[in-house]
C-alpha cells in the first residue's frame, strides 16, 4: 500500500504533503491544480522516470518549479507499507548538481544511487516500470491505449505484459541450435566418410620401425661424442699451462725493458734538479710565520669587506624608501585635492535609496510578466475548444465564450501597460545607480590612497640623514681595504717562491728513492725469466693436435643433429597418426550424442509450443472471467451483453457480445462502440489485466476515467467503486476534475486547487 506522498518545489506543489488510504482515493480539481503531476511524483519515486517523461513531454528540468518562483531543486518522498515492512523512497532533481536517490527499509538505508534504487524497487514490487505504466497507471486520456496499437505491436505489448515472450524467444532460441547442430552432424559425417582408417594404422606402424632404428644410431653417435669431448679437454688443458707460461715469458721481457728505460729517465731527471742551500726543517718554519701573517691580514680584510658590504646595503635601502617617501608626499597633496567636498556616507545612502527604487520595478515587471503569460495560455486553451469548456469539455455558449475573451484580452492589456511603464522605470534606475557607484568607488579609492600617502610621507627628513651618515662609512672603509690588499700581493710572493724552493728539495728525494726501487725490481724479473722452458715450437704441436680431434667432433656432432632432427620429424608424423585416427573415433561418438541432443530439443520445443497454448488460455480465461463480472457492473446499457479479451495467433482483439437474429455474436470494440462505451471497456479491461498481471500489489491509478462518458455511465462507475471494486483492488486511485466521483462510498476525497491568476502553488484540502 501506498501510504503517503510529499513533494517540494515539484512543478506547481511547493510543499505538499498527503497521507493515503487502503480502498479508494478521489483526487479531484480544475485543469492545472496539480492532479496528474500527483500521480506522475508516484511514479518517478518508484522508478526514476513516468509516461510524459519517457515520451519526452517533458524535460527532467521542467519537474522544478518555475512559477511564480523559480527553484533549483525538486524532491519526491514516497512511503510504502509492504506486509510488515515500511519502505522510504526519496528522490532530489537539481539544476545545479546530480541528481540524489536513497532507499530506506524500516529506517535503514538500503541503497543510494539512483539506478540501484530503481532495481531494489523492482526486486520487492516485483514489476519494472513497462508493467506499471501499462497495467496500473492509466495516463489521462489514455485508457484505450491498447486499442490504438497496431496488431503486431499489441500482440508484442501484452505478451510481454503476460510474460509470454519468454516462450517465444526459448522456441527461437530452440530452433536455431536445432539447425546448428544439425549442420554440425552432416559435416562431422562427411569427413569421417572421407578419412581411411586402415591406411593411417599402417602409416603409424611404419614410422613407429624407422623411429626405432634412428634411435640405435643416434646412442652411438652420442658415445663416439663423449670420448672426443674428453680428449679435446684433455688437450686444451695442456695447451692452457703452456701458453700461460709462454705469455708470462713475453711479459716479462717487456716488463725488463719498460724498467731500464725508466730508471734512465729518472737518472736524467735528477740530474736536473738545482741543489738548494737551506734544509726543508729551515724553510717549514719561514712557511709557517709567512702562512700567520697572511691568515691574519685575511680575516681583517674580510672584516672590514662585510662592514663595507653592510654599509652599501643600508644606504641603497634607505636611497629606495627615500625615493618612495617623496613620491608618496606628491601622491598625498593631490589625493587631498581631489576629495575636497566629497563625502562617501551621503554616497552610500543615494546608492540605497536608488536601488530600492530598481529592485522594487524589477519585481512589478517580473509578477506582471506571469500574470501575462498564464492569462495568454488560458485564452489559448479557450480558443483550441470550439464549443467546449476546457477544462471539462462540456458545451460552452458563444455569448459567454466572447464575454470570458474580452475580459481576458483586457487583462492582457493592463499587463503590457504595467510591464512597459516599470521596465523604463527600472532602466532609469539603473543608470542612475550605476553613476552613484562609481562615484564611490572613485571616493573610496581616493580615500584608502590618502590613509597609504600619509605615513610614508612622514619619514622624509630621517631618511634624508641615515644616507649620508651611511655614504661617509662607507668611503672611509675602502681607503682602508686598499692598504690592507697591497701588503696582503707582497706576503703572498714572498710565500710562493718559498714553497717553489720545498718542491725541488722533495722532487730529488723521490726520484732517487725510486731509481732504487726500479733497479731491484730488474734484477729479480731477470733472475724469474731465466726459469721459463717453453717454446713456440712445443706449443704449435699441441694446438695442431687439438685442431685434428676437435674436427672429428664436429662432422660427428653434426650427423648426430640430423639424426636427432630425423627423429623430431618422425616423433611429429607419429603424433598426428595417432591424434588423427582419436579424432576420428572421437567424433564418432560425438554424432551419436548430438543426434541424441538433437531429439531432445526437438521435444523441448514442441512442449514449449503446448506450454505457452495452455498459460496464454489460462491467463486470458483469468481476465475474461474478471471482465465478465466487471462490464456487469460498470456498463449501465444492456445492448452489449458482455465483453471480453480474445486471443489470436497475430493479435488480442476485444470483443463485445451483440445480440442479432436472437443469437449472440462477438465483434471488435474499436468497430461498433462509441467513444464512452470503449471508456468503460477499456476501464475494465485496464481493472482486469491489473489484476491479472500484479496480483501481489492490487494498485490501480487512474487519470480522467469518466472521460467521454455519460452521467448513467458515471452513475454506475460509482457504484462499481463503492461496492465491488475494493474486494478485488487493494488500493485505487482517481484523478478527475468531475465532482461525481466524489459520491464515491468510503473514498477519501483531496480537493487540489491554485490561484493560477498569480501562478500560485497547488494547495490540498482532505476530506
Amino acid at each position: 500500500m501506498i501510504k503517503s506522498i510529499k513533494l517540494t518545489n515539484w512543478k506547481t506543489h511547493k510543499d505538499t504533503y498527503l497521507e493515503f488510504q487502503k480502498g479508494n482515493n478521489v483526487i479531484i480539481g480544475l485543469m492545472g491544480a496539480g492532479k496528474s503531476s500527483m500521480m506522475d511524483a508516484i511514479s518517478f519515486a518508484l522508478f526514476g522516470t513516468f509516461p510524459a517523461l519517457e515520451h519526452r513531454r517533458y524535460k527532467v528540468e521542467d519537474i522544478i518549479m518555475n512559477r511564480p518562483e523559480r527553484k533549483s531543486s525538486a524532491t519526491v518522498e514516497l512511503e510504502l507499507l509492504l506486509g510488515n515492512d515500511t519502505y522510504k523512497i526519496s528522490r532530489t532533481i537539481s539544476k545545479a548538481k546530480k541528481n540524489e536517490s536513497k532507499l530506506e527499509k524500516n529506517g535503514k538505508y538500503l541503497q543510494t544511487q539512483s539506478e540501484r534504487v530503481t532495481e531494489e524497487i523492482e526486486s520487492i514490487l516485483k514489476i519494472n516500470y513497462d508493467v506499471f505504466s501499462r497495467a496500473i497507471y492509466a495516463e489521462q486520456n489514455r485508457l484505450d491505449y491498447f486499442l490504438e496499437l497496431r496488431k503486431g505491436e499489441r500482440k508484442k505489448q501484452i505478451d510481454e505484459m503476460l510474460g509470454l515472450d519468454r516462450f517465444a524467444l526459448a522456441e527461437e532460441n530452440s530452433t536455431s541450435l536445432a539447425n546448428a547442430i544439425k549442420s554440425l552432424i552432416a559435416e562431422d559425417e562427411k569427413f569421417v566418410q572421407n578419412a581411411d582408417i586402415k591406411s593411417m594404422q599402417e602409416r603409424l606402424k611404419g614410422l613407429t620401425e624407422e623411429l626405432s632404428n634412428a634411435a640405435e644410431n643416434e646412442k652411438k653417435h652420442r658415445e663416439d661424442s663423449r670420448k672426443m669431448k674428453e680428449q679435446l679437454a684433455a688437450i686444451k688443458q695442456e695447451y692452457q699451462k703452456m701458453k700461460e707460461q709462454n705469455d708470462k715469458r713475453m711479459a716479462l721481457a717487456k716488463g725488463i725493458a719498460e724498467i731500464e728505460s725508466k730508471i734512465s729517465t729518472l737518472k736524467s731527471q735528477l740530474a736536473k734538479i738545482e741543489v738548494q742551500k737551506e734544509s726543508l726543517e729551515e724553510l717549514a718554519a719561514s712557511e709557517h710565520d709567512l702562512s700567520e701573517s697572511i691568515k691574519a691580514l685575511k680575516n681583517d680584510i674580510e672584516s672590514k669587506r662585510a662592514r663595507e658590504k653592510e654599509c652599501i646595503s643600508s644606504l641603497s635601502s634607505y636611497k629606495a624608501e627615500l625615493k618612495q617617501s617623496l613620491e608618496a608626499k606628491h601622491k598625498l597633496e593631490e589625493a587631498s585635492r581631489q576629495m575636497d567636498g566629497i563625502s562617501i556616507k551621503e554616497l552610500k545612502e543615494s546608492i540605497k535609496s536608488m536601488q530600492d527604487a530598481f529592485n522594487s520595478s524589477i519585481s512589478e515587471v517580473s509578477k506582471a510578466e506571469g500574470m501575462l503569460s498564464e492569462t495568454r495560455k488560458w485564452l489559448n486553451e479557450l480558443n483550441e475548444h470550439e464549443g467546449k469548456c476546457p477544462i471539462c469539455e462540456r458545451p460552452l455558449s458563444g455569448e459567454l465564450k466572447d464575454h470570458i475573451t474580452s475580459e481576458r484580452q483586457e487583462l492582457i492589456r493592463k499587463f503590457e501597460e504595467t510591464i512597459k511603464l516599470n521596465k523604463a522605470e527600472s532602466e532609469k534606475a539603473k543608470k542612475e545607480l550605476e553613476e552613484l557607484n562609481s562615484k564611490l568607488t572613485r571616493a573610496n579609492k581616493i580615500s584608502t590612497q590618502i590613509e597609504s600617502y600619509s605615513e610614508s610621507a612622514s619619514k622624509y627628513e630621517a631618511l634624508v640623514q641615515k644616507a649620508e651618515e651611511y655614504e661617509g662609512q662607507a668611503s672611509a672603509i675602502k681607503e682602508e681595504l686598499a692598504s690592507l690588499t697591497s701588503r696582503m700581493d707582497k706576503l703572498s710572493s714572498s710565500l710562493e717562491s718559498l714553497h717553489n724552493r720545498m718542491d725541488s728539495i722533495k722532487r730529488a728525494k723521490s726520484l732517487q728513492a725510486e731509481i732504487t726501487a726500479s733497479e731491484n725490481d730488474l734484477k729479480s724479473k731477470n733472475e724469474e725469466i731465466k726459469q721459463i722452458s717453453v717454446t713456440d715450437n712445443a706449443i704449435e704441436q699441441v694446438r695442431e693436435s687439438y685442431n685434428s680431434i676437435n674436427a672429428e667432433y664436429a662432422k660427428n656432432n653434426a650427423e648426430l643433429n640430423a639424426l636427432i632432427e630425423s627423429s623430431s620429424k618422425l616423433k611429429s608424423q607419429i603424433d598426428e597418426s595417432t591424434k588423427s585416427i582419436s579424432q576420428i573415433t572421437a567424433m564418432e561418438e560425438k554424432i551419436g550424442k548430438r543426434r541424441k541432443l538433437h531429439s531432445e530439443i526437438s521435444r523441448f520445443k514442441t512442449a514449449l509450443i503446448t506450454t505457452e497454448s495452455q498459460l496464454r488460455l489460462r491467463l486470458v480465461t483469468s481476465i475474461n472471467e474478471l471482465l465478465e463480472g466487471l462490464w456487469l457492473g460498470l456498463y449501465p446499457y444492456g445492448d452489449y451483453a458482455g465483453i471480453a479479451l480474445r486471443a489470436y495467433p497475430d493479435d488480442y482483439a476485444l470483443e463485445a457480445a451483440i445480440q442479432m437474429d436472437g443469437e449472440r455474436e462477438w465483434m471488435q470494440i474499436e468497430g461498433v462502440a462509441s467513444g464512452g462505451e470503449r471508456s468503460v471497456a477499456c476501464l475494465a479491461l485496464r481493472i482486469a489485466l491489473s489484476m491479472v498481471i500484479v496480483p501481489n500489489l492490487k494498485w490501480l491509478i487512474l487519470d480522467e476515467p469518466t472521460h467521454n462518458i455519460d452521467s448513467q455511465g458515471i452513475t454506475k462507475i460509482i457504484e462499481v467503486f463503492s461496492n465491488s471494486l475494493p474486494s478485488i483492488v487493494d488500493q485505487i486511485f482517481i484523478i478527475t476534475h468531475d465532482d461525481a466521483l466524489k459520491q464515491i462510498h468510503s473514498a477519501r476525497i483531496y480537493e487540489l486547487d491554485r490561484d493560477k491568476g498569480i501562478n500560485g502553488p497547488t494547495t490540498i484540502n482532505t476530506e
